[in-house]
């Protein structure tokens, strides 16, 4: 009979502790390498999105001054009459009082997502745009409130002819 109970299979509570140690190991492991897939999900995905956001409002600039008439001024231009580019506190381009990429009507979504990104100067004095020689520059960075990514127009921003350029007079002056 004791010979029988010795035969028995079975785990020590040496080896029971062993086996949960290994598994909790595994299993810290395992969150912290989905951790930090995550983020760097997040982090692409956010990339992408200022991206996406700074070349729809380049568009979109580009096309409200691609036409544009009776431009004056050229650090802040003024066009079509006293329309200008703005950009509103809360980091949304205007175009006069429009709204260039306006926000859903519930404020969730839109090209904003809501309020998640914001569109900003490119440093501090500097016009998002300026007119000179027929041809508008636009300077522009878009940003992932309270992360530090970020996007921006290339050195020297992006040109823009304007279509519709002031005539000049044999002057030299241009015709009001």
């Amino acid at each position: 009979m004791k010979h029988k109970l010795k035969e028995r299979a079975g785990l020590t509570l040496v080896e029971m502790l062993c086996a949960m140690l290994i598994l909790s190991l595994m299993g810290f492991l395992l969150h912290a390498g989905l951790s930090m897939a995550m983020q760097s999900y997040l982090h692409l995905t956010a990339e992408a999105e200022t991206q996406i956001l700074l070349n729809s409002l380049t568009n979109a600039i580009a096309a409200e001054l691609r036409y544009a008439h009776g431009v004056s001024g050229d650090a802040d231009p003024t066009y079509n009459g006293d329309c200008r580019i703005t950009l509103e506190s809360r980091g949304h381009i205007c175009a006069g009082d429009r709204e260039l990429l306006p926000a859903e009507k519930d404020g969730a979504g839109g090209a904003y997502h809501g309020e998640k990104y914001s569109a900003a100067p490119i440093a501090v004095g500097v016009p998002i745009v300026q007119y000179a020689d027929g041809c508008f520059t636009v300077n522009l960075k878009v940003v992932w409130n309270g992360h530090a990514v970020s996007a921006q127009t290339p050195e020297g921003g992006v040109v823009i002819r304007c279509l519709n350029p002031p005539e000049e007079t044999e002057e030299g002056g241009e015709v009001p």
